[in-house]
């Protein structure tokens, strides 16, 4: 199950996003008292004070800088094809090869002849396999014989058997990348330097982590709550109008390219059957339901509301997200979707103020 719901698309995600947020239509004004009150009943609500949460706190270093600096290079490098030569570790080949088991191709084992590039030494292709094609030389025809792993889940016929590929060096991939200097940076960038090209960048970074941490340790803190509050009942009314509304709209996803639903579905959002999506809608719908009432539960505590300003900001937040303009906005989205985001964020914010951030342990990062 859990290897399903990894599949599922950003469309589906963007779908409950729309969709679960809303409450009975578009209203002009939202009591945003009564939504609290309504909720809140449902929880009964825990100290949150001092609330251990799994901390995200992300150090920039120099190695990841590199990282960054070395991708902008490869931006600009050219690659050109060596047709002649000894293929050595380290280097990035061009190969066919045409795999064999007790003297018969087996599926997959072939590059039918539209050549593959392969790093010398990466581990890409079956232990034993790369080693032996180093010190070949281009244009150079020649068999290898490879073990497959005792566990081999691509195909089990093969695994634990010895196989022989024949292999073909079409040409070594020369990689010309640019001379990283000034002249370089100004060309490609809109610093002037590498010294204020690589402060910008650390400085560029600490704040996207700094941001994204944030968002990490506020789901965190959330989830930690959630762990800990009992909901004495859901509002299953309005779980089921959710429910009802994202399966109605993928199911109009589903009428204009011309699929039935249950193919939809399994097609476009990797389930294993019908079922199986309903089953999650179900599960998102029960996870957003508890998320909300343990808002308002907190919302009521701190005696929290929303004002014009906040739904504004909110507003802007969202277009400058999504990339919606307003007119988008206004048709995915009504009043009541933005009082909560409005009052989300407010309670996130408190949660996160009043909880303690624990470092992950090695187990927590796996």
């Amino acid at each position: 199950m859990k290897k399903e719901l990894k599949k599922v698309s950003c469309a589906l995600a963007l779908t409950l996003s729309l969709t679960m947020l809303g409450g009975c239509g578009k209203v002009a004004g939202v009591d945003v008292d009564g939504m609290i009150d309504r909720y809140s009943k449902c929880c009964e609500l825990v100290d949150y004070e001092g609330l251990e949460y799994t901390e995200t706190k992300t150090e920039v270093n120099d190695e990841m800088v590199q990282s960054q600096i070395d991708g902008l290079i490869s931006q600009y490098s050219t690659t050109e094809q060596v047709k002649e030569g000894t293929a050595v570790m380290g280097d990035t080949v061009n190969i066919d090869f045409v795999g064999k088991h007790n003297g018969e191709e087996f599926e997959g084992g072939s590059s039918n002849g539209e050549g593959k590039d392969l790093e010398l030494g990466s581990g890409t292709f079956i232990e034993g396999m790369e080693e032996q094609i180093a010190n070949h030389k281009v244009g150079e025809t020649f068999d290898i014989t490879v073990k497959f792993p005792k566990e081999y889940p691509a195909n089990q016929d093969l695994a634990g058997e010895s196989v022989v590929f024949t292999i073909t060096i079409n040409y070594i991939v020369k990689v010309n990348a640019p001379e990283y200097n000034d002249e370089f940076i100004a060309s490609y960038t809109d610093a002037k330097s590498v010294d204020e090209y690589e402060t910008k960048l650390k400085e560029e970074m600490v704040d996207y982590y700094s941001k994204s941490d944030e968002s990490y340790n506020k789901s965190a803190v959330m989830e930690a709550l959630m762990d800990e509050v009992t909901i004495k009942e859901y509002p299953e009314k309005d779980m089921q109008e959710m429910i009802d509304d994202i399966i109605n709209r993928v199911q109009k996803e589903a009428d204009n390219v011309g699929y039935d639903f249950a193919t939809y579905v399994t097609t476009t959002y990797g389930m294993a059957s019908e079922q199986v999506f309903r089953d999650y809608i179900s599960e998102q719908a029960k996870s957003y339901m508890k998320e909300k009432i343990v808002i308002c539960s907190v919302a009521k505590k701190e005696n929290l509301t929303v004002t014009k300003e906040d739904v504004e900001a909110i507003k802007k937040k969202v277009m400058k997200e999504t990339g919606y303009t307003e007119k988008q906005l206004n048709e995915q989205y009504n009043n009541k979707d933005f009082v909560y985001f409005a009052l989300s964020e407010k309670v996130y914010d408190i949660l996160l103020e009043k909880g303690k951030g624990v470092p992950a342990t090695n187990t927590d990062a796996q």
